[in-house]
Protein backbone atom coordinates (compact mmCIF):
# COMPACT_ATOMS: atom_id res chain seq x y z
CA UNK A 1 0.00 0.00 0.00
CA UNK A 2 1.68 3.25 -1.06
CA UNK A 3 2.17 5.92 1.54
CA UNK A 4 1.43 9.63 1.58
CA UNK A 5 2.96 12.25 -0.70
CA UNK A 6 5.15 15.03 0.65
CA UNK A 7 5.76 17.73 -1.95
CA UNK A 8 7.22 21.24 -2.03
CA UNK A 9 6.12 24.42 -3.75
CA UNK A 10 7.99 27.65 -4.38
CA UNK A 11 5.00 29.88 -5.15
CA UNK A 12 3.92 29.80 -1.48
CA UNK A 13 7.34 28.68 -0.15
CA UNK A 14 5.85 25.68 1.64
CA UNK A 15 6.33 21.99 2.36
CA UNK A 16 3.09 20.03 1.86
CA UNK A 17 1.84 16.58 2.86
CA UNK A 18 -0.79 15.20 0.49
CA UNK A 19 -2.85 12.19 1.48
CA UNK A 20 -2.12 9.01 -0.48
CA UNK A 21 -1.41 8.94 -4.24
CA UNK A 22 -3.19 11.31 -4.77
CA UNK A 23 -6.31 12.25 -2.86
CA UNK A 24 -7.41 15.86 -2.72
CA UNK A 25 -6.82 15.89 1.03
CA UNK A 26 -3.97 18.14 2.14
CA UNK A 27 -2.94 16.79 5.53
CA UNK A 28 -0.59 19.59 6.57
CA UNK A 29 1.78 22.26 5.33
CA UNK A 30 4.64 24.37 6.68
CA UNK A 31 5.87 27.74 5.47
CA UNK A 32 9.66 27.92 5.04
CA UNK A 33 9.73 31.51 3.77
CA UNK A 34 12.00 32.61 6.61
CA UNK A 35 14.53 29.89 5.71
CA UNK A 36 14.50 29.59 1.91
CA UNK A 37 12.09 31.07 -0.63
CA UNK A 38 12.64 28.31 -3.22
CA UNK A 39 12.07 24.87 -1.66
CA UNK A 40 13.05 22.90 -4.75
CA UNK A 41 13.01 19.28 -3.57
CA UNK A 42 11.79 17.12 -0.70
CA UNK A 43 12.31 13.63 0.72
CA UNK A 44 11.48 11.51 3.80
CA UNK A 45 13.81 9.39 5.94
CA UNK A 46 11.17 7.70 8.11
CA UNK A 47 11.51 10.28 10.89
CA UNK A 48 12.45 13.67 9.43
CA UNK A 49 12.10 15.61 6.20
CA UNK A 50 15.17 16.39 4.09
CA UNK A 51 14.55 19.22 1.64
CA UNK A 52 16.67 21.41 -0.58
CA UNK A 53 16.57 25.15 -1.21
CA UNK A 54 17.57 26.87 -4.43
CA UNK A 55 17.52 30.39 -2.99
CA UNK A 56 20.09 29.83 -0.20
CA UNK A 57 21.70 26.82 -1.96
CA UNK A 58 21.43 24.53 1.05
CA UNK A 59 20.37 21.03 2.12
CA UNK A 60 17.97 21.12 5.07
CA UNK A 61 16.69 18.56 7.58
CA UNK A 62 13.29 19.52 8.99
CA UNK A 63 11.91 17.72 12.03
CA UNK A 64 9.04 15.31 11.36
CA UNK A 65 6.28 16.06 8.82
CA UNK A 66 6.56 19.00 9.52
CA UNK A 67 7.47 20.72 12.77
CA UNK A 68 9.03 24.18 12.73
CA UNK A 69 12.26 22.71 14.11
CA UNK A 70 15.18 22.89 11.70
CA UNK A 71 17.51 20.09 12.78
CA UNK A 72 20.47 20.92 10.55
CA UNK A 73 21.55 22.30 7.20
CA UNK A 74 24.65 22.37 5.01
CA UNK A 75 25.73 24.46 2.04
CA UNK A 76 25.36 22.72 -1.32
CA UNK A 77 28.31 22.45 -3.72
CA UNK A 78 26.16 23.81 -6.54
CA UNK A 79 24.51 27.20 -6.98
CA UNK A 80 21.24 25.64 -8.17
CA UNK A 81 20.47 22.53 -6.06
CA UNK A 82 17.14 21.21 -7.24
CA UNK A 83 16.38 17.76 -5.83
CA UNK A 84 17.12 15.60 -2.78
CA UNK A 85 16.60 12.05 -1.50
CA UNK A 86 17.86 9.63 1.20
CA UNK A 87 19.34 6.13 0.87
CA UNK A 88 19.29 5.30 4.62
CA UNK A 89 22.97 6.21 4.93
CA UNK A 90 23.75 9.15 2.66
CA UNK A 91 21.96 11.94 0.81
CA UNK A 92 21.66 11.91 -2.98
CA UNK A 93 20.92 15.36 -4.42
CA UNK A 94 21.01 16.99 -7.81
CA UNK A 95 22.65 20.17 -9.10
CA UNK A 96 21.02 22.05 -11.96
CA UNK A 97 23.94 24.44 -12.56
CA UNK A 98 26.69 21.80 -12.76
CA UNK A 99 24.44 19.11 -14.36
CA UNK A 100 25.48 16.56 -11.73
CA UNK A 101 24.15 13.88 -9.42
CA UNK A 102 25.77 14.24 -5.98
CA UNK A 103 26.04 11.93 -2.96
CA UNK A 104 26.52 13.81 0.31
CA UNK A 105 27.64 11.93 3.39
CA UNK A 106 24.97 11.39 6.05
CA UNK A 107 22.44 14.11 6.98
CA UNK A 108 24.62 16.11 6.43
CA UNK A 109 28.37 16.11 6.76
CA UNK A 110 30.47 18.37 4.57
CA UNK A 111 31.88 15.28 2.84
CA UNK A 112 30.87 14.87 -0.78
CA UNK A 113 31.23 11.13 -1.38
CA UNK A 114 30.83 11.09 -5.15
CA UNK A 115 29.27 12.87 -8.10
CA UNK A 116 28.32 12.01 -11.66
CA UNK A 117 28.14 14.48 -14.54
CA UNK A 118 25.01 13.86 -16.61
CA UNK A 119 24.99 17.00 -18.79
CA UNK A 120 25.59 14.91 -21.91
CA UNK A 121 22.23 13.20 -21.20
CA UNK A 122 20.30 16.23 -19.99
CA UNK A 123 21.72 19.69 -19.40
CA UNK A 124 18.97 20.57 -16.92
CA UNK A 125 18.58 17.87 -14.23
CA UNK A 126 15.89 18.82 -11.72
CA UNK A 127 14.90 15.95 -9.41
CA UNK A 128 16.33 12.78 -7.87
CA UNK A 129 15.33 9.72 -5.82
CA UNK A 130 16.71 6.35 -4.70
CA UNK A 131 14.77 3.10 -5.10
CA UNK A 132 17.07 0.81 -3.09
CA UNK A 133 19.21 -0.16 -6.07
CA UNK A 134 19.15 2.59 -8.69
CA UNK A 135 18.68 6.35 -9.03
CA UNK A 136 15.60 7.77 -10.74
CA UNK A 137 16.04 11.40 -11.82
CA UNK A 138 14.30 13.98 -13.98
CA UNK A 139 15.54 16.43 -16.57
CA UNK A 140 13.89 19.40 -18.18
CA UNK A 141 16.28 21.40 -20.39
CA UNK A 142 17.57 19.03 -23.08
CA UNK A 143 14.31 17.08 -23.10
CA UNK A 144 11.47 16.32 -20.72
CA UNK A 145 12.27 12.83 -19.45
CA UNK A 146 12.28 10.48 -16.48
CA UNK A 147 15.61 8.63 -16.19
CA UNK A 148 16.85 5.59 -14.27
CA UNK A 149 20.59 5.68 -13.54
CA UNK A 150 22.32 2.54 -12.31
CA UNK A 151 23.42 2.59 -8.67
CA UNK A 152 24.83 5.67 -6.94
CA UNK A 153 26.05 6.49 -9.61
CA UNK A 154 27.44 4.39 -12.44
CA UNK A 155 27.64 5.73 -15.98
CA UNK A 156 24.96 3.23 -17.03
CA UNK A 157 21.62 4.76 -17.94
CA UNK A 158 19.19 1.87 -17.51
CA UNK A 159 16.17 3.48 -19.14
CA UNK A 160 14.44 6.77 -19.86
CA UNK A 161 10.93 7.86 -20.74
CA UNK A 162 9.71 11.07 -22.36
CA UNK A 163 6.86 12.91 -20.65
CA UNK A 164 6.97 15.90 -23.00
CA UNK A 165 3.48 15.14 -24.29
CA UNK A 166 2.12 15.41 -20.75
CA UNK A 167 4.29 17.98 -19.01
CA UNK A 168 6.79 20.59 -20.22
CA UNK A 169 8.60 20.91 -16.86
CA UNK A 170 9.07 17.63 -14.95
CA UNK A 171 10.68 18.81 -11.71
CA UNK A 172 11.12 15.82 -9.39
CA UNK A 173 10.56 12.08 -9.08
CA UNK A 174 10.11 9.40 -6.41
CA UNK A 175 9.20 5.70 -6.09
CA UNK A 176 6.48 3.87 -4.11
CA UNK A 177 7.82 0.28 -4.57
CA UNK A 178 5.55 -0.21 -7.60
CA UNK A 179 5.02 3.03 -9.48
CA UNK A 180 6.71 6.39 -10.05
CA UNK A 181 5.29 9.58 -8.57
CA UNK A 182 6.60 12.71 -10.26
CA UNK A 183 5.73 16.40 -10.29
CA UNK A 184 5.44 19.03 -13.01
CA UNK A 185 5.51 22.80 -12.63
CA UNK A 186 4.14 23.73 -16.07
CA UNK A 187 0.76 22.05 -15.42
CA UNK A 188 1.00 22.33 -11.61
CA UNK A 189 0.32 18.63 -11.17
CA UNK A 190 1.35 15.55 -9.24
CA UNK A 191 1.59 12.51 -11.55
CA UNK A 192 1.75 8.76 -10.99
CA UNK A 193 3.48 6.84 -13.79
CA UNK A 194 3.27 3.06 -13.95
CA UNK A 195 6.46 1.18 -13.05
CA UNK A 196 9.92 2.48 -14.01
CA UNK A 197 8.65 3.60 -16.57
CA UNK A 198 5.74 2.38 -18.68
CA UNK A 199 3.66 4.70 -20.83
CA UNK A 200 0.66 4.21 -18.53
CA UNK A 201 -0.32 7.29 -16.55
CA UNK A 202 -2.19 5.91 -13.54
CA UNK A 203 -3.44 9.19 -12.10
CA UNK A 204 -2.69 12.88 -11.65
CA UNK A 205 -3.83 15.67 -9.37
CA UNK A 206 -3.81 19.40 -10.01
CA UNK A 207 -2.33 21.36 -7.11
CA UNK A 208 -2.33 24.78 -8.78
CA UNK A 209 -5.01 26.00 -6.39
CA UNK A 210 -2.64 25.27 -3.48
CA UNK A 211 0.73 26.19 -5.01
CA UNK A 212 1.33 27.27 -8.60
CA UNK A 213 4.96 26.09 -8.67
CA UNK A 214 5.29 22.52 -7.34
CA UNK A 215 8.96 21.52 -7.51
CA UNK A 216 9.56 18.50 -5.28
CA UNK A 217 7.82 15.17 -4.57
CA UNK A 218 8.32 12.09 -2.40
CA UNK A 219 6.40 8.98 -1.34
CA UNK A 220 6.64 7.92 2.31
CA UNK A 221 6.71 4.26 1.22
CA UNK A 222 9.73 4.68 -1.06
CA UNK A 223 12.07 2.47 0.99
CA UNK A 224 9.46 0.59 3.02
CA UNK A 225 10.67 -2.86 1.94
CA UNK A 226 14.23 -2.09 3.02
CA UNK A 227 13.10 -0.44 6.26
CA UNK A 228 11.09 -3.49 7.35
CA UNK A 229 13.55 -6.15 6.24
CA UNK A 230 15.92 -8.09 8.47
CA UNK A 231 19.51 -6.72 8.37
CA UNK A 232 20.82 -9.21 5.75
CA UNK A 233 17.76 -8.77 3.55
CA UNK A 234 17.90 -5.00 4.00
CA UNK A 235 21.52 -5.02 2.78
CA UNK A 236 20.49 -7.14 -0.23
CA UNK A 237 17.74 -4.66 -1.08
CA UNK A 238 20.00 -1.65 -0.72
CA UNK A 239 22.75 -3.01 -2.95
CA UNK A 240 20.32 -4.56 -5.42
CA UNK A 241 21.51 -8.18 -5.19
CA UNK A 242 19.10 -10.56 -6.88
CA UNK A 243 17.10 -7.69 -8.38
Amino acid sequence: MPGNTPWSGSASDKLYLQSGEFSATLKTSLSVTGVDTTPAGISWDGTNTPWIGDQANRLYLQSGQFSATMKTSVAAADNNPSGISWDQTNTPWIGFQSDKLYLQSGQFSATLKTSRAIGIINAGPTGIAWDGADTPWTGVTTNQKLYLQSGEFSATLKTSFSVAGVEASPEDVSWDQTNTPWVGSASDKLYLQSGQFSATMKTSLSVGGVDATPLGIENTNRLAAAEKAAPAERLRLLIGVGR
